[in-house]
């Protein structure tokens, strides 16, 4: 795309996919289909002068591989429509495949399997506390099941419907769970996405997650690519237009976020 519709796709896109925006972005144009993304914990440590024991506990790099997966989008419009002088036909199809692309990127970080989508969170993320029926205490314990280091800039995340359950939780004392006046759970921001399971999904769904998305990474291989198609919906006097992006997505350490397990 020229570079001020990239802008704006880039833009619309980042508005629909959640964890574009609570998650780590990266562009990384490569050759390959698989790259490589390293995480590892600095160690701090005390020195003598005598004897500066310095890589003595240092952990290696954890190696994470990431393949690549292409999502691709379509559409066609008729040949009076798009030629339409007062019609803005590079507003209309880039506005509607940056919705859609970014609404199917955010089910697959949530969902994704990591063979035929991107990997999803809930693949790699850590069970924090399980529960038969969603209660205060409940979530409390998700909260603190989370290492202090990843609370700090915690975020929690589920669908339309647990939330509104949580925005009716009250502990002993009639306080609501849910403050209201900022939309925040014990401090943290809530976000809301209808792409996460809901608690009535039953045993083995995961409808609370609490984490640092930051360790959440999307990794751009390519710019968005649009093609019009001219020639094959001719006979239909229409005009047609593809276009594909090409994506790395992982939850680089997988203690950094847990989730609310549902057992029955």
């Amino acid at each position: 795309l020229p570079y001020e519709s990239n802008k704006k796709f880039t833009a619309l896109r980042q508005e629909e996919n959640l964890f574009r925006r609570i998650g780590t972005v990266v562009n990384a144009p490569t050759h390959d289909f698989t790259i490589w993304a390293f995480d590892n914990e600095p160690e701090v440590t005390w020195l003598d002068e005598k004897n500066p024991a310095f890589f003595t506990n240092v952990e290696t790099h954890a190696t994470h591989t990431l393949h690549s997966h292409t999502l691709g989008c379509a559409t066609h419009l008729s040949e009076d429509f798009a030629g339409d002088a007062d019609f803005d036909i590079e507003a209309h199809v880039t506005g509607e495949f940056a919705k859609s692309i970014g609404r199917a990127e955010e089910t697959a970080c949530i969902n994704g399997d990591g063979i035929n989508t991107i990997s999803g969170f809930l693949r790699d993320a850590l069970v924090g506390h399980s529960t038969a029926d969603i209660t205060y205490d409940d979530v409390n314990r998700l909260f603190f099941s989370l290492d202090k280091e990843y609370r700090r800039n915690g975020v929690w995340v589920m669908n339309n419907e647990t939330a509104l359950k949580l925005r009716t939780l009250k502990d002993d004392a009639g306080n609501y769970l849910w403050n209201h006046s900022d939309s925040t759970i014990l401090g943290k921001p809530a976000y809301i996405s209808g792409y996460m399971p809901s608690e009535a999904a039953g045993d083995g769904a995961r409808p609370i997650a609490f984490g640092d998305f930051s360790c959440f990474r999307i990794a751009d291989r390519l710019p968005f690519a649009m093609r019009p198609l001219t020639e094959v919906l001719m006979p239909q006097q229409q005009i047609g237009y593809v276009g594909y992006e090409t994506i790395y997505a992982k939850l680089i350490r997988p203690e950094a976020v847990r989730v609310m397990e549902i057992s029955e």
